[in-house]
């Protein structure tokens, strides 16, 4: 495997790099999002129960004893209960963005490999076929179909090595990006739902 991985050229080594990247990005994302990983429905239903009764404090421990963005949403929202629904969406807002600021980290960067990598793959290859050639002009077109076979398959090995960096990169990518819209889509939901309970009291 070392001895193919070498046949490659020196942008195996730059292909290597990305997927080193890709690989650490892609495990912290794992455990961040297994660590904010929470009973999101339970948390709102519960919240709710309490402020339907008009009891902001027991609302408040509830959410002090769930963990993650939508927990951060939500007790943002109720720190401004008093100061109305203005203030409340203005809390959703700021508190919303930050999370999808955090759960958003590293991604562009997955992005990247998952484009740039078939791109040094496919450079690789170029510069592969311009030495194979380069050779066979050199012998002046004297040269065997298997000499011929050898300096292009060892010029793809670029490509193929590109590729499998980026197809798990952009899987991993996409997998990531829909989690964050979920999260998005959450709490902008219950940032709404909040707001309407409290406009509901003031009515």
């Amino acid at each position: 495997m070392l001895e193919v991985f070498v046949k490659g050229g020196w942008v195996m080594y730059g292909i290597l790099a990305t997927s080193v990247v890709a690989v650490a990005i892609i495990v912290e994302r794992l455990l961040y999002f297994a660590r904010i990983r929470n009973d999101d429905a339970g948390l709102v239903r519960a919240v709710e129960q309490g402020l339907k009764r008009t009891d902001l404090d027991k609302a408040l421990s509830i959410c002090r004893r769930h963990r993650g963005p939508v927990r951060k949403v939500v007790e943002s929202c109720l720190n401004e209960w008093e100061a109305g629904c203005e203030r409340m969406e203005d809390a959703v807002s700021y508190e919303g963005n930050r999370a999808l600021d955090d759960m958003e980290k590293h991604l562009r960067g997955l992005s990247i490999i998952a484009q740039g990598a078939p791109l040094l793959g496919l450079l690789g290859t170029v510069m592969g076929m311009i030495r194979a050639f380069m050779r066979i002009e050199t012998l002046g077109g004297q040269v065997n179909v298997s000499a011929l076979a050898g300096g292009i398959w060892e010029a793809l090995l670029t490509t193929a090595f590109g590729l499998s960096v980026a197809i798990p990169a952009l899987f991993a990518y996409h997998y990531f990006d829909s989690k964050v819209g979920r999260y998005e889509s959450l709490m902008r939901d219950i940032g709404e739902r909040l707001v309407a309970l409290r406009r509901s009291q003031d009515s």
